[in-house]
C-alpha cells in the first residue's frame, strides 16, 4: 500500500505542475501523469489479491522469491 500511496500522491503533485504550466507540453505531461495515477488505482486491488496467492507458485520452497513474487515486487 505505501508504494501505491507514493505513486498516487506523486503522479497528483506532477499533474498539477504540469497542468499549470499553460503549454501543450504540460497539458501532455499532465495527461500522461493521471493516466499513471489511474493505471496504479486499479492495479493495486489485483495485485493486492495476487500477493496472497503468489507464494504457491515458488519454484521451491528453499529458492523462495523466484517467479510470480519477483515480478510483482
Amino acid at each position: 500500500r505505501p508504494l501505491f500511496q507514493s505513486l498516487q500522491t506523486l503522479a497528483d503533485d506532477n499533474a498539477s505542475f504540469f497542468q499549470g504550466s499553460g503549454t501543450e507540453m504540460g497539458r501532455r505531461f499532465a495527461a500522461a501523469f493521471a493516466a499513471l495515477r489511474e493505471h496504479g488505482r486499479r492495479l493495486e486491488p489485483a495485485l493486492r489479491h495476487f500477493a496472497r496467492l503468489y507464494h504457491r507458485f515458488d519454484l521451491d520452497e528453499a529458492t523462495p522469491g523466484n517467479g510470480y513474487r519477483s515480478l510483482v515486487q
